[in-house]
């Protein structure tokens, strides 16, 4: 591409300066060491497109290399920088193949595939070449000039935004691997559906967590206040030895932690841990905070075997007088069973909804791919000029419309071709069409036989579509070119005053490098003469375009 852009700018300044090289090749194309840029060489037989002294070379003429040319050049005929853009065309073509664009032995043979028959199809030579590269180099091969790039540097800004999706494109393709419908469609529902559930899940799980933590605490707060109320009249009195007994029985059913009773200077003075008692107590360092009320605080601390807790104090109140503190610890471990068991639970729900729409998806994907497959092969075969082509799938919804819409294209072409098809047998053309989309003809004249030699050979210059077999510029005109010479001398044939040398014509097809082929005079008055004259012409007037009109035709 970038050394297409260089030479497509390089061509566009020679051709503004009125300079038309004429012999674009690659060999005269000079690759500097960057691999990138360009240098055009060897402007030998190149001219000045507008000055009268420099056109030496008159139409008719042909200078170049043959394999290169444009078709107007091959010709003979006036020429522009347009005929430099069709060489560019040829050389893409070849640098993208490894293949000449037209391959042909002979000059005669070489001639007409460049003034007639397009090159292979770049697609059914390499696949991986760009869709939009290759419409580049189809517009560059057009015969017509009309319909090639006009200019240079609008070839340039054509290969630049090619270079640039290119570029772009691997950079997706870098991120993104392909991945087969189905396939992406299963992944990102999966995918999203996961995400939501996660969120969900999330969101549910610690309003569930904050539900159990707090009736945990409150359970526990219930208790302590309970016991602090118990424990009120032992601590105003002093009375140690029933305040233990009172802690000892409530320990003995193992529905807490750990039990501290404190006097109001801070002194234990009953605890589940006997080494406790006449120590002061100390608040745990790392306690995080759970609530906190008027006569509550609770907090969450890790015990000396690593597990939670939830240690709770509450005063110790004799007539609204502080007289103490219980300190209640309640083990967190049945709250985090609980929690475990609830994840648990919520990963194996989710895991079961995200595999059921996954399933789901990956079946309704293939239920999509199967219409859309049909649909790209019979698009495929009516490219191939297969328009016998139809969808039978039959659907109920918005896809069995695509397919009847599909089928009403695919007849609508196949009527128009038929039509054209059959206006063209009238007249005697048998109408064939390449995998290419190009259409071509025969005929020849009537009485002579399928295996004569001399039989006239034409080739109709159409478009690659089938809707351009009449060409606009011809008002219904059906251009054909036809290469013809004199038959060979015979008994067989009448001898006339008009009938050509058979020597002379013989050395004047040899001559013409382009192409001869034989023909047999037959058929009407008007038809021969226009034969001896094509006959009689020099080699450079070999090539003749025939208009025939409808009404002559029939």
């Amino acid at each position: 591409l970038l050394i297409g852009i260089n030479l497509a700018r390089a061509l566009d300044y020679a051709h503004s300066k009125n300079i038309i090289h004429r012999d674009i090749k690659p060999d005269n194309i000079i690759l500097l060491h960057d691999s990138e840029s360009i240098k055009v060489a060897d402007f030998g037989i190149a001219r000045l497109s507008e000055s009268d002294e420099a056109q030496k070379t008159q139409v008719g003429s042909v200078l170049g290399t043959p394999r290169y040319m444009s078709p107007e050049q091959a010709l003979g005929k006036d020429i522009d920088g347009r005929s430099d853009l069709f060489s560019v065309g040829a050389i893409m073509y070849e640098m993208l193949t490894g293949k000449k664009a037209f391959d042909a032995d002979n000059m005669g043979t070489l001639m007409m595939q460049i003034a007639q028959q397009q090159p292979e199809q770049l697609k059914k030579l390499d696949t991986n070449i760009p869709a939009g590269l290759r419409q580049i180099v189809h517009k560059l091969l057009q015969k017509s000039p009309d319909k090639r790039y006009q200019s240079g540097e609008e070839l340039a800004e054509a290969l630049s935004y090619e270079l640039q999706a290119q570029q772009e494109q691997q950079e997706e393709q870098t991120k993104h691997k392909y991945i087969p419908l189905r396939y992406k469609w299963t992944l990102s529902t999966a995918a999203i559906v996961t995400v939501v559930l996660l969120i969900c899940v999330n969101i549910m799980f610690d309003r569930q967590t904050d539900a159990m933590t707090n009736q945990a605490v409150d359970s526990g707060e219930s208790l302590a206040k309970f016991i602090a109320t118990e424990t009120a009249v032992p601590l105003l009195s002093e009375d140690w030895i029933t305040l233990e007994t009172l802690v000892n029985d409530a320990s003995s059913r193992d529905t807490f932690s750990y039990l501290i009773v404190t006097d109001r200077s801070g002194t234990i003075r009953a605890a589940t841990d006997n080494s406790l008692l006449g120590e002061p107590y100390q608040e745990h360092a790392m306690a995080e905070l759970v609530s906190q009320t008027e006569q509550v605080y609770t907090t969450s601390i890790e015990s000396d075997t690593g597990a939670g807790v939830f240690n709770i104090e509450t005063p110790v109140l004799f007539q609204n007088i502080e007289v103490g503190k219980v300190i209640l610890g309640i083990s967190q471990a049945s709250l985090e069973q609980v929690k475990s068991v609830t994840e648990w639970l919520m990963f194996l729900l989710g895991l079961i909804t995200v595999s059921c729409v996954s399933v789901v998806m990956f079946i309704f994907g293939g239920l999509v791919a199967k219409p859309l497959k049909a649909i790209s092969n019979a698009m495929n075969k009516l490219e191939q000029g297969d328009f016998d082509a139809r969808i039978s799938l039959q659907r109920n919804d918005e896809m069995g419309k695509v397919f009847q819409a599909f089928n009403n294209m695919a007849t609508a072409i196949q009527m128009r071709y038929t039509k054209v098809s059959d206006e063209l047998a009238l007249s005697g053309i048998s109408v064939t069409s390449d995998d290419a989309g190009q259409v071509s003809a025969s005929t020849q004249e009537s009485g002579s036989s399928p295996d004569d030699s001399s039989v006239d050979e034409f080739t109709v210059l159409a478009t690659s579509q089938v809707s351009g077999l009449t060409d606009e510029e011809n008002d219904g005109t059906v251009m054909i070119s036809s290469q013809i010479s004199a038959p060979p001398a015979t008994d067989n044939v009448p001898e006339a005053d008009s009938q050509p040398d058979t020597d002379d014509t013989s050395d004047a097809a040899m001559q013409d490098e382009t192409s001869t082929t034989q023909t047999k005079e037959e058929g009407s008055e008007q038809q021969q003469d226009e034969l001896h004259q094509h006959a009689n012409a020099s080699p450079d007037e070999s090539t003749q375009h025939l208009k025939l009109h409808d009404d002559t035709t029939k």
